[in-house]
């Protein structure tokens, strides 16, 4: 017995509920279908036989007409002499052929007494006999052919009632299901697509089907316990989302702070470099002077050289104390995964990006690499957010990709802005360089310097038919047992 199941806890809770009226329905049916389809397979037999016996009366007419017409041919042409064998050989077939009907004829036998006396002379006779023959035979036909029409007319009347009354059983069916159950179920399909919007509606079950009433139970339990999941759901996204906002916040203030700290680095690297060249000059004038005072004899002259030794020496010592510190310690490489490293940026910084602008990553896996995490997250966060600054205006798609070709990790920064100017695509990267009105010029330097540090390479193109591109190609060779 097919049932349905409450939704419940214990044994009180369970309903078994039969499924009376499709059981009911689907028997009627089928003894319905049943009955009709005997009722017609009898009428069907019947008017087969009736047609069997009417084919083969037609046979026994045509025989009967076809021996009239040869002996009368026979007659004419030939004399009786020759037209009585004709006769005889034909009316033996004939009784052969179709003896119920020579036995139930009364002029049948009358007309083998006549051929039974083997005198031509009495075939007019024996003629006018197989005329009487045939006009019985005709009349008898007569009435197989009207039996013959009335079950015929029978076959249709029974075929029309069952007809008739299969359609009443099916509007009877058609109008118990539009009622008891398509109805609810329509009713559940609008419930169901207004969840698909969020609306929680419980279906009535009045005029239900009892086969169904489980379902529509099932589902307005269902709706219930989804309103309760979804309140407590609405809430834990709220306290997620300010938890977020804060630990953002935060991220993004450090993310500012090293983004500033790697600014003033270049600006230490530049100063170190105008330092170190200042710094021989400086060392060559200090020992001409010296020369210079141990050679001459004019004691003014020679406090002014030693003036202006000592003042070398202070500079010479500055530019000493600039070199030492622009000596950095640079960052121990550890096991990091980019893409979850990529990953988890790209989520802070969409906190940070304007609503035109959209920030994607693009499907790809490599493996885990040896790299300094801050310097590889701040090389990123540069070049995010220079893309970032060329869409503020216009707005439009950063796209991060990540690969692995052959032992070398391949970052490559993409967006569809304007693009990079000639000037850099030509020169190269220039720190203190920039096209922006308020830039200055470092961030790409701090990249390409990261990437050199590591024997890496930094490649700069620009996308058709228009944006930026920037790939950086690191080293990331196999680290198992490096760590």
């Amino acid at each position: 017995m097919a049932i349905l199941r409450l939704p419940g806890g214990g044994s009180d809770s369970r309903k078994r509920i039969p499924f009376a009226p499709f059981r009911t329905i689907g028997f009627l049916l089928v003894q319905f279908v049943v009955l009709a389809l005997l009722l017609l397979g009898v009428l069907l037999v019947h008017t087969n036989q009736d047609l069997h016996t009417l084919d083969a009366y037609t046979a026994y007419m045509a025989s009967l007409a076809q021996t009239s017409q040869e002996t009368l041919r026979t007659w004419h042409s030939d004399g009786s002499a020759a037209a009585l064998p004709v006769l005889q050989r034909n009316l033996a077939r004939i009784a052969a052929a179709h003896p119920e009907q020579v036995k139930t004829n009364a002029h049948w036998r009358r007309l083998q007494a006549l051929m039974a006396k083997q005198d031509p002379a009495l075939l007019p006779q024996a003629l006018l006999q197989l005329s009487d023959v045939s006009m019985e035979e005709h009349l008898r036909g007569r009435r197989l052919v009207l039996a013959a029409g009335h079950d015929a007319r029978y076959t249709l009347i029974g075929t029309a009632v069952a007809l008739f009354a299969f359609m009443i059983f099916v509007l009877v069916t058609l109008a118990f299901f539009r009622l008891r159950i398509l109805g609810p179920l329509r009713r559940l399909q609008g419930a169901m697509r207004s969840l698909e919007i969020g609306a929680f509606r419980r279906v009535t079950e009045a005029h239900a089907d009892p086969g169904i009433s489980p379902l529509l139970q099932y589902y307005n339990h269902m709706i219930g316990r989804l309103e309760e999941l979804e309140k407590t759901r609405r809430q834990y996204l709220q306290d997620l989302q300010r938890e977020v906002n804060e630990a953002a916040h935060t991220l993004v203030a450090q993310q500012a702070a090293v983004a500033r700290s790697e600014r003033l680095a270049a600006v230490g690297e530049a100063a170190a470099a105008f330092a170190h060249e200042l710094r021989n000059p400086l060392a060559g004038l200090q020992v001409g002077c010296a020369n210079i005072r141990r050679e001459i004899r004019d004691p003014d002259l020679a406090e002014r050289l030693g003036l202006m030794e000592d003042e070398l020496r202070r500079v010479s010592r500055l530019l000493d104390q600039q070199l030492r510190g622009a000596r950095q310690v640079h960052e121990k490489g550890r096991r990091v995964a980019p893409r979850e490293t990529v990953e988890t940026l790209l989520n802070l910084l969409r906190y940070q990006m304007p609503a035109q602008v959209v920030l994607e990553l693009l499907p790809g896996d490599c493996r885990d690499c040896l790299l300094p995490l801050d310097q590889f997250r701040q090389a990123l966060l540069n070049l995010i957010l220079n893309s970032m600054q060329a869409l503020a205006s216009e707005g439009g798609t950063i796209s991060v990709a990540i690969a692995q070709v052959d032992k070398q990790l391949q970052v490559t920064v993409s967006d569809n802005g304007p693009g990079f100017p000639d000037t850099l695509l030509r020169e190269g990267i220039r720190p203190f360089a920039s096209s922006k009105e308020q830039g200055t010029g470092l961030g790409l330097s701090m990249v390409r310097r990261f990437v050199r540090s590591l024997g890496g390479e930094v490649q700069l193109r620009n996308r058709d038919p228009h944006g930026a591109e920037v790939g950086l190609l690191l080293p990331c060779p196999d680290i198992a047992g490096k760590e």
